[in-house]
């Protein structure tokens, strides 16, 4: 263990967000717009290929004129095959500034031509966006947000984080889920290489409405082998570590009548040569809903394996659950598991805490991960917390269980999460059981269950089993 000498601060992961901004411009295109003089007889006329929807339309129509007005146009009517967020937008229709949904990003697209573009002023969906990009925001009464774009590799794209969805339209609409992170990794300032972030869900409309899911962190598997040298103030073996890309947060439901978005799953994290962090679960979005609404689920947190002598693989954090005015609040995310081997120690991540309500049904916390270990010590995730309940409902949610722990040394089961309190007229949550312990040649220890809420049932503690006990713990009820 000499070589983890030096502070070895793992730095959070990192988010990339996208942005464009296009009313200007919009207002920009209208002014061209009405500057058409429609008397002059010669009159240049260009058909631009929408390509949301693949129809030929009758976009602008120009007065002919100087050869340099002919090439202004023709520079503009290139620049719409490639921008969803166009300077010059038809009035209605797809890509209509006042109604109309915006068109999707296209391929061949670079930076913020990426970005899907908005829904009209009034109304209309925002586009889709790719390769990272984020989803358009709807128009202002009504539409549905477009989804961000995957951060996935491909021909001419290096991996990148998910964009996040659009926006729904302030009074009713869904919110555009996230886009999933492509599997790489970014190295930081202190050399540790994390994976890319999922991109967030966007908010419902504020009247009515559905939030976006988040999407999915990126994974990463790290072959590195680079040892430390003493003579630096920096530690060099940092650049073998890896920590999973996090999950993207849910959207926010309506302010009246809605369901939160779910978080994205973190991202898996491997190492051959160092340490390996599973991606944190996003948070499950949550809203005070007036009239009814359930909060958002936690994601998973990412599983962690490290193949090193000295090294730990720790298993990324379950997602939180959203919580609600009105309805049940979201269940937590279960923690990631873990797997050393050669020597490596493992540490299953824990449970994400479930969501509150004030009159409704508390998240339950979600369940901590397993955690093995084939020739160094194991310990299991802690499982999460139980929301609460702040009026009346069927009342706190219960912890979450603690992971299992198998291992050729030591080996201590997580301890299981309390229960969430019932408020005035609700029944408290009982605390989740504690994991399982199982230890070749060392100390197995079970973990200890958690706390009731106010009046509710204490979790069970865990049992220490042989090499051939079954694991009671099966994860999380976390969608």
């Amino acid at each position: 263990m000499a070589k983890h000498a030096k502070n070895r601060a793992r730095p959070a992961a990192i988010r990339a967000y996208l942005t464009a901004g296009v009313t200007g411009a919009a207002f920009a295109g209208l002014g061209a717009f009405l500057a058409v003089q429609d008397a002059t007889p010669a009159t240049t006329q260009y058909d631009i290929k929408l390509v949301s929807n693949e129809e030929d339309t009758l976009f602008l129509s120009l007065n002919g004129g100087s050869d340099r007005r002919d090439r202004e146009q023709r520079a503009l009517a290139a620049q719409e095959v490639t921008d969803a967020n166009p300077a010059l937008r038809p009035m209605f229709g797809d890509g209509g500034w006042l109604i109309g949904n915006g068109l999707d990003a296209v391929e061949g697209c670079e930076g913020a031509a990426c970005n899907g573009g908005n829904g009209g002023l009034l109304g209309g969906d925002g586009g889709n966006g790719l390769h990272g990009g984020k989803g358009g925001d709807a128009g202002w009464w009504f539409g549905n947000g477009g989804h961000g774009g995957d951060g996935f590799a491909s021909e001419g794209y290096a991996a990148s984080a998910g964009g996040d969805g659009g926006s729904g339209g302030y009074f009713f609409g869904f919110g555009g889920d996230g886009g999933d992170a492509g599997d790489g990794a970014v190295k930081t300032s202190s050399g540790v290489y994390v994976g890319y972030s999922g991109g967030d869900g966007g908010r419902g409309g504020a009247g009515f409405g559905t939030g976006g899911n988040g999407g999915a962190g990126g994974s990463y598997t790290n072959t590195r082998d680079i040892a430390d040298n003493p003579d630096t103030e920096i530690d060099e073996s940092l650049q073998n570590d890896v920590i999973g890309g996090a999950g993207g947060d849910g959207g926010a439901a309506g302010g009246f009548v809605g369901t939160d978005g779910h978080g994205g799953a973190g991202g898996d994290a491997v190492s051959e040569n160092g340490s390996a962090v599973g991606g944190l679960g996003g948070d499950g979005g949550g809203t005070g809903t007036m009239t009814g609404g359930l909060g958002g689920n936690g994601g998973d947190g990412g599983d962690a394996e490290a193949n090193a002598d000295g090294e730990t693989a720790t298993g990324g954090a379950g997602g939180a659950g959203g919580w609600t005015g009105t309805g049940n609040g979201g269940l937590g995310g279960n923690g990631g598991n873990a797997v050393g081997n050669g020597g490596a120690d493992a540490v299953g991540g824990d449970g994400g805490e479930g969501g509150g309500s004030r009159v409704g049904n508390a998240g339950e916390g979600g369940n901590g991960g397993d955690a093995l270990s084939t020739d160094g010590e194991a310990t299991g995730g802690r499982g999460g917390d139980g929301g609460h309940t702040w009026v009346f409902g069927e009342g706190g949610g219960d912890g979450g269980n603690g992971g299992n722990a198998e291992a050729e040394d030591d080996a201590t089961g997580g301890d299981g999460g309390d229960g969430g309190n019932g408020g005035l007229f609700g029944y408290p949550g009982d605390g989740g059981d504690g994991g399982n312990a199982d230890s070749t040649n060392g100390t197995a220890t079970p973990g200890s269950g958690g706390a009731g809420g106010v009046g509710g049932e204490d979790g069970e503690s865990g049992e220490t089993g042989d090499s051939d006990s079954d694991s009671d713990s099966d994860g999380g009820d976390s969608a």
